[in-house]
């Protein structure tokens, strides 16, 4: 079994392999990651906006929706101090 830690830095891996992927891929991540959300700290919320808005080609209509849909629950959960 994986360490909080460990997890974190793979599903951040997994994330970031994702971005402009038109596959299954973005919606199993993002997925993974709200179910997942307290692994995760401010820092990383940050993190995964900023990546999302550095991604040129974030992939089919469905998959810029999936990544719209995780930048907004990370605004949240920067908000809301988690």
């Amino acid at each position: 079994m994986m360490n909080k830690e460990d997890s974190r830095l793979l599903i951040l891996a997994t994330f970031r392999y994702s971005l402009g992927r038109r596959t299954y891929m973005p919606s199993f991540i993002v997925e993974q990651i709200i179910k997942n959300h307290k692994i995760f700290n401010k820092h990383n919320w940050k993190q995964f906006i900023e990546e999302i808005n550095e991604t040129d080609d974030l992939g089919d209509d469905c998959d810029i929706q999936t990544w719209r849909k995780l930048e907004e629950f990370c605004r949240e959960k920067i908000e809301n101090g988690n």
